[in-house]
């Protein structure tokens, strides 16, 4: 199940992706081949392998993180609730699966009972989902997320998107240009490395060797704004 959730959002994402690099002038993204590609090679370069604990007992469990110290083989149970606390529907899931990976099983049980607005916890608050929502007529309740930014560094809210000229201003007022759209969904602004290496607060904005500051902004990003203005 949790394939098919991840192929759902996966398909949409990628056609408008394309369609965001073309509006930009940019080719679209070729289809990645991983039955023929070449074995990742060591070093920062290559893609990282990861190890996943499996039960032998109960395969389908996930690994969960009981506390501090405890680790165990489980289940998660998503539910879905009305205003008095009834259980309009359920769906169950490995331990180790992320709340934003495992919503749309329990959301397709319950989308066409009528939702006005669906309430849910910071876990659920992607891109993807809020877009979903949006988009079938149901208003977003979701609670502030705030952003992760390294200690010392100026926090992301500092960068101002422009929607008109589709750029960022940083705090020192220059403009980040658009470069690309990742495959990933994330459009690429970036500083003139001229300007940031005279910049009096380049250590609090980046530290990369070629004085470069990108700024990652998701082509669905837009959603989220709503939802923190219905917020």
């Amino acid at each position: 199940i949790a394939h098919e959730e991840a192929l759902f959002f996966e398909d949409i994402l990628k056609k408008e992706i394309n369609e965001d690099r073309e509006a930009h002038g940019k080719r679209p993204l070729k289809e990645k081949d991983d039955d023929n590609a070449a074995p990742p090679s060591s070093g920062s370069g290559g893609k990282k392998e990861k190890t996943v604990k499996e039960s032998t007992s109960d395969p389908e469990s996930g690994w969960f993180r009981k506390g501090e110290h405890k680790n165990v083989f489980a289940y998660a149970v998503q539910t879905a609730c009305d205003k008095n606390g009834w259980i309009l529907g359920y769906s169950v899931h490995p331990g180790n699966h992320h709340d934003s990976r495992t919503f749309k099983a329990l959301y397709d049980k319950i989308k066409d009972i009528g939702i006005e607005t669906l309430i849910a916890d910071a876990g659920y608050k992607t891109p993807a989902i809020v877009k979903l929502l949006i988009d079938d007529g149901i208003n977003p309740l979701l609670p502030y997320k705030r952003p992760m930014t390294k200690k010392g560094f100026l926090r992301k809210y500092e960068y101002v998107y422009d929607e008109y000229y589709d750029c960022v201003i940083c705090p020192e007022y220059q403009v980040l240009s658009y470069r690309t759209t990742n495959r990933e969904g994330y459009r690429e602004y970036c500083s003139d490395p001229k300007i940031c290496a005279q910049c009096p607060t380049r250590q609090l904005c980046t530290r990369s060797k070629n004085c470069v500051k990108t700024v990652l902004r998701h082509i669905w990003k837009a959603y989220e704004e709503l939802a923190d203005d219905a917020r």
